[in-house]
Parts: C-alpha cells; structure tokens; sequence
C-alpha cells in the first residue's frame, strides 16, 4: 500500500512538473477518423461566368495560395485579394451562410494583407504591408461583431513587417517580424491591462549576436501561448543544420527535433519552409525531407507524439505518390489534416489519426454545390484542383478550396468552392471556467511589412504551381529542393514572402488562463496606448 501510494505521489508530482515547467509530455496520438459531410460556405467566380457566385458577388477572388481557418463551433474566414472595389476583403461566416465582413481602405497600391486568424470568441487578426502611410500597416485585429472597430497592432517597437499571423483562444497573436535591414524574430503579444503585452521569444544572429538562430521560418503558435518554429543554426553546405523548437511565454525552449546534419542518428535530412503546428498537447506535425538509402530525396510528414517521430505520409509510400508542400494542421484529438497526390496521380485531402489516414476530398470527386452536384476539377488538367493548405478544428472538421465545374463538362467554368468536410465526431464536451481576454476592439495605429501572396487563377483560387500558403523562405538555398513542389522555399535570408497561417483550435479557456497569466507575469510591457 505504500509503495502504491509513493507511486501516486510521483505521477502527481510528475503532472505538476509538466504544468508549471510547461514541458512538452505528450500523449501518444489516439484518435479516430470521422465520416464526412461536404458543406459549401461560398463560391468565388469571374463576372460573366455562367453559375455567378454563392454567398458573394461575382468579381471577388481568393488568392492564389490560402487558408480557411476554422473555429470550434464551425465558423471559417479566409482572404478575398481581388475585389470589385480593388481593395481586399474578408469573409467570415459557418454553416452555409456568411459575407464580406472588412473591406480594406484605400491605403495605395502596394497594400497586401495576409490571410486572417480567427477564434471562437469572434477575434480575426490578420497582417497589412505596403500602405502608403506605415502608420496603417501591422496587425489587424478586430471581432467579428463590430469589424468597423480596428486595431492596428505595430509591436514590437522598430519593426516593419509582420507575417505568419495566428490568433489563439486566449487571445494572443504570435507571428514573425522583420527589422528593416537587420532580420525577423518570432513574437508573442499577450492582452493586458494597459494595452499589449509583447515578448520577443526568437531572434536571428543578425538582430540579436547572442542568438543561436541564424534564420527563422514561419513560426506557429498553440491555445497555451507556446509558439514552435524551425531555425537555421549553420551555413547550409552538403548537409542543412536544423532544428525545429517549442518557445514558452516564460522565456524557456525545447527542442522537438533536428536535421541529420545536428543529430546523425535522426531522419530528417532537412525541414520544410512551411509552418508546422502544434496542438495544445504537446504533439506536433510538420513537413520536412528524408533520404531513402539510395539518398533519393522524399518528401514526409512527421509527427512527433511526446516520445518519438512517426510517419504519417510520405512520398511513394502506402497510398500516397507525392506529399504536397503545404503546412499540415494537428488537432488536440491528434488528428492532422494535409495534402498529398494519390497512388493514380490525384490530389487529395487528407486526414491521418497516426495509425492509418482517410480521404477527404479527391480530385474529381462529385460534391454538393448551390448550382447542384459539382465536380472538383479544372478546365485546364494541368492547374492544381485545390488552393492552399487544409486547415482542421478540434472536432475534426476540415477546411479546403477546390476549383468546380459541372459534373459532366469540365470546360465550364463554376469558379472556386470553400468547403467544410463536416466531421462525424461529437464535439468535446465544454469546460467550466472562466473566459480569457478576447481579441478586443479599438482604434488604429501602425509600419511596412511583407509581400502577400497576390491573387490566384480567377477560375479556381488554386492557380499557377500551387506553391503553397507555407513561406517560400528557406533562408538560404541549399543542395536539394527540400520536402516537394515548389514552396519547398529558395529563396535567401533577406527575401520576404507572402504571409502564412496555421492551425487553428481552440481549447477550454479555464485550462488556457494559467498559461496566459505566466505570459504576462514575465512579459515586457508595453504601456504605449493604442490611438483612438
């Protein structure tokens, strides 16, 4: 009986050790793969097109590489980077129904804006670069039940670029940032009494000499304020010198994982550009390269469950051809939502529990529309069927764009369809407790920042070589083109990209509001008010 109770007490101690060290122990991914429902929120289309559009007027267009977040409750938003107007929009809505919500001012020409975060408490943030006046570009975050009331977040303090934007349920706003002529750092801005609380968690060599990290990629960030990214820490030569890192609001890291070039025992010969994601178990998946023995490079996505890596798809293996290079998204149920092309040469959706994986949407499959049964397809067979990345909830609903057509003549033009796969799974059961800080209103202030993305093939928001919502920002070019297609990321240290997104789940605020208050209690603060 003793010996059972000094165990008890052990495992005791060993939870609260994981609590208040914030240390990343996680479960083994044990999920099970719901049955889906297709569910059509909006469909984009050229003016003239026979069909129109579906929730919006014709004219408006999705960029050429995207993400649909997707809340807990089923709400999604996404990018509209053409519009009649000429100004960018956003879109937010669930269920079938929904609308423009923002439309940007007319800030110039060069003005790009990322693709927005959202929550299930209305927050949406999203990134604004290139506005004739720098005071109005920076974070934009406002809620959905008065989108007129902006507030325009410029932290830290000197920086002109924001990117990789996400929104959590607490309320915090992780991204990257650029310094003007010196480098990025990844960021967290918590809400507090007196403005925003802002926290450098990573810096490049080049802003901070101290720092280990000679690049930044695309970071992302969970519900607990933990943020997880990948660095260069060398040169890149023959070999690349990697490693892919959890950052902690309290200042502390873990490293997940690391390129061969680190560790010669591991199986990752380099990462991808693109962001991976972190759920708020500690579980984390990301895209990287491995070597078959024959040094062929193959594209794979990995998950890491706490103890080890495992993989979830890889290239030429099981029923997958090609894994595409686009940023996977976890779910707390351990659920990963990705892309990859099929066996037959098809581009698919897919969801992997870590044990066996299901298709959600495969090229040419016919699906539900307003204009009838569709087809996911493309009058031009060489343009990609689906734009961007696939983003998936805690339920394990999951978000794609696809080009469509009818079901029997695939040179009519039916524009592009977002869509919800509509998981079979109950919803987890709410938690009691108490709310964090929503994502608040206000009044805009602001710097200038990074290119976005543009806009995609009109037909399918899918255009061009479906290079991916992933940062194409692989520091600096290497001997191989990485983990597939073309946003595997050549680009050099200095060279900015279009803005990313990631996943986007939500967890109970009771569990969330600890983490939130460590954040705060060692944060920098920053008492300078937002203008009115």
């Amino acid at each position: 009986m003793r010996e059972e109770t000094r165990k008890k007490r052990r495992e005791l101690a060993g939870l609260q050790g994981v609590v208040l060290g914030c240390l990343l122990l996680a479960e083994p991914a044990r999920a099970e793969l719901p049955d889906y429902t297709l569910q059509l929120q909006a469909r984009t289309n050229l003016p003239g097109n026979k069909g129109g559009a579906y929730n919006m007027e014709p004219g408006n267009l999705l960029a050429g590489s995207l993400q649909v977040p997707i809340t807990s409750d089923r709400k999604v938003a996404f990018r509209l980077a053409i519009t009649p107007e000429k100004r960018s929009s956003v879109w937010w809505g669930g269920d079938g129904r929904g609308e423009r919500i923002y439309q940007m001012p007319d800030f110039g020409t060069e003005v790009s804006t990322g693709d927005p975060s959202i929550n299930s408490a209305g927050g949406l943030a999203f990134s604004v670069t290139g506005t004739n006046d720098v005071t109005q570009s920076g974070i934009y975050l406002l809620n959905v039940s008065a989108p007129d009331k902006v507030q325009i977040i410029r932290e830290p303090l000197g920086v002109s670029g924001w990117s990789s934007v996400t929104l959590n349920e607490a309320g915090q706003i992780g991204f990257r940032a650029t310094f003007s002529g010196l480098g990025r750092i990844h960021a967290l801005v918590s809400p507090g009494n007196d403005g925003f609380e802002t926290r450098i968690v990573a810096r490049e060599q080049s802003v901070d000499a101290k720092s280990p990290y000679l690049f930044l990629y695309s970071p992302n960030l969970n519900d607990l304020g933990q943020m997880i990214g990948v660095a260069d820490l060398a040169p890149i030569s023959s070999e690349y010198f990697q490693e892919l890192r959890v950052w902690n609001a309290d200042g502390t890291s873990r490293r997940i994982a690391a390129t061969r070039g680190l560790e010669p025992s591991s199986p990752i010969y380099r990462f991808a550009s693109v962001a991976p994601s972190l759920n708020n178990k500690g579980q984390v998946a990301f895209l990287g390269t491995a070597k078959d023995p024959a040094g062929k490079n193959l594209s794979t996505l990995w998950l890491w469950d706490g103890t080890g890596l495992k993989v979830l798809a890889q290239d030429g293996r099981d029923r997958i051809r090609t894994v595409e290079s686009f940023p996977p998204d976890l779910n707390d149920r351990g659920l990963t939502a990705f892309r990859a092309i099929d066996d037959s040469a098809l581009r698919a959706v897919w969801v992997s529990d870590g044990e066996s994986m299901k298709r959600v949407a495969t090229e040419h499959d016919l699906v539900p529309s307003d204009l009838g049964e569709a087809r996911l397809d493309q009058e031009t067979a060489s343009n990609p069927v689906f734009g961007g990345s696939t983003m998936i909830n805690e339920r394990g609903d999951v978000t794609f764009t696809a080009g469509l057509t009818p079901p029997d003549d695939d040179q009519e033009e039916w524009g592009t369809g977002v869509y919800v796969a509509l998981s079979s799974l109950a919803p987890e059961p709410p938690d009691a407790g108490t709310g964090g800080p929503d994502a608040g209103s206000g009044g805009p202030d602001a710097g200038t920042g990074e290119p976005d993305a543009g806009s995609g093939e009109p037909d399918a928001g899918a255009g061009g070589s479906d290079a991916g919502t992933g940062e194409p920002d692989a520091g600096s070019g290497g001997p191989d083109a990485g983990a597939g297609g073309s946003d595997a990321g050549t680009r050099g240290p200095d060279a900015e990209a279009p803005d990313t997104g990631c996943g986007c789940q939500s967890t109970s605020l009771a569990a969330i509001w600890p983490w939130l208050l460590l954040g705060l209690m060692v944060s920098r603060k920053n008492r300078a008010r937002l203008k009115g």
